[in-house]
């Protein structure tokens, strides 16, 4: 047996363990680690349904595959409490600030409420950033109770998560038993192909013939929000290159919280400096060009 295939069989053995009776609602992005979730879920038979969360900011191919490849996939509109959609372009003035790596709200409006009460499966990997590797396991329960927490860690093999709650990093049947019994006080992620390489998810791809977006064959190795502020910034500017209706559209979304910020007395400052939407803009993507800039970003800091 080859090494994909133990892989294989242990991810659907994971699927089958942890299956709720409702089904499972698989978190699904379009992207390689997605559809390969989709594909294992479909060769263990469990019951899910699959959600793709508009964001407003994904690349429109990426759009265009999930339609074309997986028209059974549920779109759903992050909606504030009015029931108006949120997108990145109304949340950046109401913000009043840009998404940063510090204040990343961008990923708990339009990502991060998908799945709320259900066991959610993730394409969560740890050879993606150290970070996953220390915060995600087979399993993660997010809970704020730390009642649940000391339960849990009592009987298995658990390390507390840094968002408050524990992640199963062992994979053994008592451990299963005990997230079965604990989920349903709690937000639980199931990461089937937590420690594939991006090796496996490839070979596994293409061994089944499951189609993928085409951003990759360009180059891309990694599809997400255009202008998501992880990523690095010759990546970014790749990306408003390839796609520049999304730059005017920061901009103009920049404009707008500079316009709420005015009216709320709070300007945005360089040290004395009065900023327009293209310094924000500027200072965002990480150019060194303008003066104050580290007070601007510890004064975002403090006031986020």
């Amino acid at each position: 047996m080859s090494e994909l295939q133990e892989k294989v069989n242990a991810s659907n053995e994971r699927l089958k363990a942890f299956e709720p009776e409702e089904g499972y609602y698989l978190a699904f992005s379009g992207g390689k680690d997605s559809v390969v979730c989709k594909a294992l879920l479909d060769m263990a038979g469990v019951k899910y349904d699959a959600t793709y969360r508009v964001t407003s900011v994904d690349p429109p191919e990426l759009v265009r595959f999930i339609k074309e490849k997986h028209p059974d996939v549920i779109r759903e509109v992050p909606r504030y409490d009015d029931g108006k959609p949120i997108t990145m372009w109304n949340l950046i003035p109401k913000q009043m600030m840009p998404p940063t790596r510090i204040a990343r709200y961008c990923c708990k409006y339009l990502k991060e409420s998908g799945g709320d009460g259900r066991k959610t499966v993730t394409g969560v990997r740890w050879a993606e950033s150290y970070r996953r590797r220390e915060s995600h396991g087979i399993a993660t329960i997010l809970t704020k109770s730390k009642q649940i927490s000391e339960e849990l860690t009592d009987n298995v093999d658990f390390s507390l998560t840094n968002k408050g709650g524990v992640v199963l990093t062992n994979d053994n049947d008592e451990s299963r038993r005990m997230i079965e019994n604990c989920y349903k006080r709690a937000k639980v992620n199931i990461n089937p192909i937590i420690d594939w390489e991006d090796s496996d998810v490839w070979e596994f791809i293409k061994a089944n013939g499951i189609p993928y977006c085409s951003l990759y064959d360009e180059g891309f190795s990694r599809l997400g929000c255009i202008g998501c502020p992880m990523a690095r910034t010759q990546g970014r500017e790749r990306a408003f290159v390839r796609w520049p209706k999304y730059r005017q559209a920061y901009l103009r979304a920049f404009r707008k919280m500079l316009e709420e910020r005015e009216k709320k007395k709070k300007p945005f400052l360089f040290g004395e400096y009065g900023a327009n939407e293209t310094d924000v803009f500027n200072w965002w993507m990480e150019y060194d060009v303008l003066p104050g800039q580290i007070n601007l970003f510890e004064d975002m800091e403090e006031e986020f």
